[in-house]
């Protein structure tokens, strides 16, 4: 069950979307989490999961929130990072746990940072898709991206949700698109997202049970044989209209 998170934490996310002056969705390229090219796939979104990284996740995505327009560069300091996702002793080890996941973001050139003695340093987000060249994200069109909406960062679903689980929103956001019907996954496409099947099994579990997603399981004829699909239905009007945890109160 998805708990709701404190309201300070909830608040400090509120505030730093309103400080973003964002007012669309965030963007993120279809690279970030499906690797089209490589036999064994491991995009960005899948390597940033391995070994914990659900603060590395979290980082990343609410730094690309407050980064709105090109260079998409911020300043935040790792205490302030660590207060929004509500890590634990925010001023000292969480803040510790906060630097250590953008040095491994620097490291895996998706963000650059910019450290100035006595300053808080500036952070800018690299493309998201791992080749460490400069990202305008107004530079996408067509299907060629995935939107998340503000909600997920206004509402406090970033912090009660865990990285396996809004790994999974991002990729059924890519697969659902703006369409209010829901979507199979083909065996191809499923192996380039790079998640394991426990992963994706603990995930599916908890977008449920928050209220996110439903799945239903179809049977259709496939050279006369039976074939049983997952068809998901992503709920992404509810992270506006609700608080996390309210959902869970009212089923």
């Amino acid at each position: 069950m998805v708990e709701r998170p404190p309201q300070q934490a909830i608040e400090l996310l509120e505030k730093a979307v309103e400080r973003s002056k964002r007012r669309s969705s965030v963007r993120l390229p279809l690279g970030f989490a499906r690797d089209q090219v490589n036999a064994f796939p491991a995009p960005p979104l899948a390597q940033l999961l391995r070994g914990g990284g659900e603060v590395r996740i979290k980082v990343l995505l609410t730094i690309l929130m407050m980064a709105t327009k090109h260079p998409h560069e911020t300043r935040v300091a790792s205490r302030e990072l660590a207060a929004m996702l509500n890590l634990r002793d925010a001023d000292g080890a969480g803040a510790r746990r906060a630097n250590k996941a953008i040095s491994d973001l620097v490291t895996a050139n998706l963000v650059r940072r910019d450290l100035r003695p006595g300053h808080v340093p500036n952070v800018t987000i690299l493309d998201p898709s791992g080749s460490g060249e400069e990202w305008n994200s107004e530079q996408l069109s067509g299907t060629t991206y995935i939107t998340l909406p503000p909600d997920l960062w206004r509402r406090g679903w970033l912090i009660a949700l865990s990285g396996r689980a809004l790994a999974l929103l991002i990729i059924l956001r890519e697969n659902t698109g703006g369409r209010a019907k829901g979507a199979w996954i083909p065996g191809v496409r499923h192996r380039q997202y790079g998640l394991s099947e426990d992963t994706w099994t603990k995930a599916t579990k908890e977008l449920r049970e928050s209220g996110l997603l439903d799945v239903e399981e179809k049977v259709y004829s496939f050279q006369g044989e039976p074939r049983r699909r997952n068809v998901y239905t992503l709920h992404l009007d509810r992270l506006g209209t609700f608080d996390p945890g309210d959902l869970a109160l009212q089923a």
